[in-house]
């Protein structure tokens, strides 16, 4: 687990830090796992925990696409098997 306050500009730090074919990000933001999306494409599995303070921030359908999984909580991923989230599209097709 790595903590930025701007993870989006620090994605080349993630990458030399750990190497790795695909990424799973966890975020409340739905700016910041677009912003990701963007840059790494299939390499980052997307994942939006409907619990935090920007969670229910108005008008977010309309603004930002939908993360590769959504979950209620955070606690909902540990029910989830992480490591089947890192391969590609796998997020997509567990919806």
């Amino acid at each position: 687990m790595l903590i930025y306050i701007h993870k989006e500009q620090m994605l080349e730090d993630v990458e030399r830090r750990y190497p790795a074919r695909h990424y799973v990000l966890v975020d409340d933001k739905r700016r910041i796992l677009t912003a990701i999306k963007q840059a790494w494409g299939e390499r980052v599995t997307t994942v939006f925990p409907r619990q935090g303070h920007y969670a229910h921030e108005p008008g977010l359908e309309a603004r930002y696409p939908r993360a590769d999984l959504t979950v209620e909580c955070f606690g909902d991923l540990a029910d989830r098997n992480m490591p089947s989230l890192a391969r590609p599209g796998a997020a997509q097709a567990r919806r």
